[in-house]
């Protein structure tokens, strides 16, 4: 059986990875531990750039490949590459995972202006017991993740 506290909430960062603890857990045979999501913002630049027409192509273009190859289009690359984007949106070029916590970066004054998106770069098992970061967020969270991931008694 599985216990879990969720929390949802910024713990920390390291260099531009911002990481949220998802839940802390326990199963009954003591094995437990804690789960993220690491995000990491989207600066304007490289948002303009990604979402350019050459930064499409250099994105999608092997998608486009694939597509020509399995006769399943018959439009040139970067014509392709834009009808792509139009219908899926950046979500065809960044991971939305974790775009419920954007709230709590913007909160940290990452402005929508500035950084357009927060891409999703990791998650699950993400933290150690001896992980060192730049800025903590939550030290009593922190605590209670360092707690688990070094098998002391869980305190979910």
């Amino acid at each position: 059986m599985r216990t879990e506290t969720k929390y949802n909430k910024l713990v920390g960062r390291i260099g531009n990875s911002y990481y949220f603890c998802d839940d802390i857990f326990k199963y009954n045979d003591n094995f437990q531990g804690a789960t993220a999501t690491v995000l990491e913002p989207v600066s304007r630049e490289e948002y303009d750039e990604r979402t350019s027409e050459d930064g499409l192509i250099d994105y999608l273009g092997e998608c486009w490949k694939d597509a020509v190859a399995n006769d399943s289009t018959t439009m040139g690359e970067a014509e392709w590459c834009q009808y792509a984007y139009d219908v899926d949106g950046d979500e065809i070029l960044f991971d939305f995972s974790g775009s419920n916590l954007w709230n709590q970066l913007r909160d940290l004054g990452m402005s929508e202006e500035d950084y357009p998106v927060f891409a999703c770069t990791g998650g699950g098992r993400s933290f150690s017991h001896d992980q060192e970061f730049d800025e903590v967020y939550d030290a009593d969270l922190l605590a209670k993740i360092k707690a688990v991931e070094t098998r002391e008694p869980a305190t979910v």
